[in-house]
């Protein structure tokens, strides 16, 4: 079996705020990881486990606490970013750590893949976060995702977009910075039942999909990184701080997600 496993920050047990130090970001993620490391192995010994470091500039995860194993993908840029290195030779997905789009109260720093960038993301319609997106690329290649774990909100809002997928609920979300941890020790029996559940769930669960052509929706923080953006070929400016782009190859639309993002963070931080 070969499985592979994004690992962001927000949802991880134990931390609430970007504030944290680095080294305790790199330390909870890494055990956090390690616990679904430790767990797949104990239900499926002969598994081959691929990890994206996909927080941030995806160097938090601390190498040298991994087991010998494990393929690790960290650092910045990626064409992929979260997802990195997926393609169809994989039997499922784990999104560990996720939290719930941006505006979505009182998810846990709740953004869609930029924070200092985008008030909402769109794709068809429907709001979406980084759970979706992702798992609508995992789509692509034919990949289900077979776990997501997060807070309490992540949980409620992903859910209904992945009824199959198994939820390891790590917190309870107060407000964006505050959260309620359950006790250690119920994080690790959560995880457990929905790991074996999960494992058990391969070839039942069926990839995220939804119908082409995509539509994707930006609504920009303001209007300088919106006309910036509107400058990719193919984009339409919609209003002062509303862009879209139209593909029927979600590749396509991932990767204006992600230069859009860039472009955003680099225009506020210019112009700081």
């Amino acid at each position: 079996m070969k499985l592979y496993i994004s690992v962001d920050m927000e949802g991880v047990w134990g931390l609430t705020s970007w504030k944290e130090s680095g080294d305790k970001i790199s330390k909870y993620m890494t055990n956090e990881l390690n616990l679904v490391i430790k767990l797949v192995k104990k239900y499926a010994k002969d598994t081959t486990i691929v990890v994206s470091d996909s927080h941030a500039q995806g160097d938090n995860i601390l190498v040298e606490a991994l087991p010998e194993d494990i393929t690790l993908i960290r650092g910045f840029p990626r064409t992929y970013y979260m997802l990195e290195g997926i393609d169809n030779s994989f039997d499922g997905c784990f999104f560990i750590g996720y939290h719930a789009p941006i505006g979505i109260f009182p998810g846990q720093m709740d953004h869609s893949y930029s924070a200092s960038t985008f008030y909402e993301v769109t794709i068809n319609g429907k709001v979406t976060g980084e759970a979706e997106i992702n798992g609508l690329l995992a789509g692509y290649h034919h990949v289900p995702v077979l776990l997501i774990s997060g807070d309490d909100v992540l949980s409620s809002f992903s859910s209904k977009n992945f009824p199959s997928t198994q939820f390891v609920i790590t917190k309870k979300a107060l407000s964006r910075y505050s959260a309620e941890l359950i006790p250690y020790g119920q994080l690790v029996q959560r995880y457990e039942s929905a790991i074996e559940r999960a494992l058990h769930s391969i070839g039942k669960v069926k990839p995220l999909e939804i119908t082409p052509p995509f539509t994707i929706e930006l609504e920009l923080i303001d209007t300088s990184s919106a006309f910036l953006i509107s400058q990719i070929p193919g984009t339409t400016l919609l209003s002062g701080r509303k862009v879209s782009y139209s593909s029927s190859n979600f590749v396509d639309i991932y990767k204006f997600l992600s230069v859009a993002s860039n472009m955003g963070w680099i225009n506020r931080n210019l112009l700081k």
